[in-house]
């Protein structure tokens, strides 16, 4: 795994140029500078459009399919999502150059926007270039190296619990299961003193719906927030709850004065060290957002993942077996802790070969702020740049044979886990942008799948069709396993 990133370094604001051009390289513009003409033929655009919705019914009847259909119009294809007219990159080489320089493809624009009015101002996930710098400063000690074997603790003894509730014969409703483990590990890590235990069980059950209601949000004409349909309401009493709840639990933390060692206790020790852009430490509403920001990415990205990985160790049962098979060796049926983590090999070549096929950020936007050239096109400023690590991870030019399922691809013949390549694997993103709880998620889904394979045989439920389902995150739709209890862990070796 990769290891985090502590304080990404300011990007230079001396951009080299091609010495065959004289342009900067890979679409980078300084801002102000005169855009260069458009040498090439005007951008494709994707056949299919709606009125007035775009490409928006294509993308959320079929996602993957939507999205693998647009190489073969070109590396960079016009789309348009209801109100916003967007460019979606089709090669790694320019999604690369693009994240790599923030300061030119900022989160800015409509969809971001949109995404805001959930998260606030204060959140990290959806900051602006200007304001993103300051609030990983802030919340960065809460995911140091150091305090990864704690938060390991803390998920293996939950999910021993968890799975040891099952029943043999269960048909497990696994996106539910999936989100309840990952709420329950970002609430026992990041508020687990927060005396609002009822109102987090009510925030878990609404969640999927707010996730789906954000999505909609990003690709539907504003208008449409405002019919008092159902899940309108219920997207904006969730919405409200939420930001409530994590507020409170700062006031809550900040009242008590008690180290409690968790990621809020630190947030709020280091605010006083790390001010907002306006020179003071954050207030309680503040702090809330980054809170809310903090539980809605990691839930939401963390159950999606977690959930395509036990349907695929449900379609591979020999995977299966040998995950089970390195659980019951290494934990031999007790809980796992941090130290277990480097021996649970396989279990981590399953999970960033589940996170190159189906990652959780499928699709991400960017905005461009100046007039800038990407892949020998003119770009002008205020143009929205789509990017999907799901489309760049099946490009037969990086991965062979890209969709099948091959762990192996992430060990190194001595069997030891091969990390992904930043190179051509963007799960988490890259740079200054990188997530900041890689490993804290990549740690949960690990030991999440040792510790359920090392019980229970995990089996399809058959006539259910399972089909990918548009979110902010990437879900299975209909996705159920039966259970079927696993033998005694081995006799131990001599």
């Amino acid at each position: 795994m990769a290891a985090p990133i502590d304080d990404p370094p300011p990007h230079s604001s001396a951009l080299p140029t091609d010495p065959g051009t004289g342009h900067p390289p890979y679409g980078e513009t300084r801002p102000g500078s005169p855009a260069a003409v458009d040498e090439v033929a005007p951008l494709p655009r994707a056949p299919g459009a709606w009125p007035l919705l775009g490409h928006a019914p294509a993308l959320l009847r079929d996602p993957l399919k939507f999205l693998s259909s647009l190489p073969a119009h070109g590396d960079l294809v016009r789309i348009t999502l209801g109100p916003v007219d967007a460019v979606v990159v089709c090669r790694l080489d320019l999604a690369r150059q693009m994240i790599g320089d923030e300061r030119v493809f900022d989160k800015e624009g409509a969809l971001w926007r949109r995404v805001r009015e959930v998260e606030g101002d204060g959140g990290l996930v959806c900051a602006r270039r200007a304001e993103h710098r300051p609030l990983r400063r802030l919340a960065q000690p809460a995911f140091r190296r150091t305090r990864l074997p704690g938060y390991a603790t803390i998920f293996g003894r939950y999910l021993a619990h968890v799975a040891g509730s099952w029943s043999d014969g269960q048909i497990l409703d696994v996106p539910a299961a999936a989100l309840r483990i990952s709420c329950e590990a970002m609430t026992r890590t990041l508020f687990p003193a927060s005396t609002s235990r009822g109102s987090l069980a009510e925030i878990r059950q609404a969640l999927p719906a707010m996730v789906r209601g954000i999505f909609r949000r990003m690709i539907t004409p504003p208008p449409l927030d405002r019919l008092p349909t159902p899940a309108n309401r219920a997207y904006h009493r969730t919405e409200r709850r939420l930001h409530d709840i994590t507020t409170q639990a700062v006031r809550d933390y900040r009242r008590a004065g008690l180290d409690h060692g968790d990621m809020l206790s630190i947030l709020l020790a280091n605010n006083s060290l790390t001010p907002s852009g306006t020179g003071r430490p954050r207030t309680d509403r503040e702090l809330g957002e980054l809170v809310a920001s903090l539980f809605l990415a990691g839930a939401e990205t963390t159950s999606a993942a977690l959930s395509w990985a036990l349907h695929l160790l449900a379609e591979h049962p020999d995977v299966q077996d040998r995950v089970a098979d390195e659980s019951r060796r290494i934990l031999r049926g007790r809980a796992a802790t941090g130290e277990d983590l480097p021996q649970l090999r396989y279990a981590s070549a399953v999970v960033s070969e589940t996170l190159r096929l189906y990652p959780p950020a499928w699709l991400l936007t960017r905005h461009t702020t100046a007039d800038t050239r990407l892949g020998g096109h003119h770009l002008a400023a205020g143009t929205t740049i789509i990017y999907s690590p799901y489309l760049i991870h099946r490009l037969p030019a990086h991965y062979p044979d890209p969709d099948t399922f091959r762990p192996e691809r992430f060990l190194a013949p001595s069997g030891v886990p091969k990390p992904p390549s930043p190179k051509n694997f963007l799960a988490f993103g890259d740079g200054a942008r990188r997530c900041i709880g890689d490993q804290f998620a990549t740690i949960e889904l690990i030991l999440a799948l040792a510790t359920i394979t090392g019980r229970w045989h995990l089996h399809p439920v058959p006539g259910r069709q399972v089909r990918p389902l548009a979110r902010t995150a990437l879900h299975p739709h209909h996705l159920s396993l039966r259970l079927s209890r696993r033998g005694q862990p081995p006799p131990a070796r001599p």
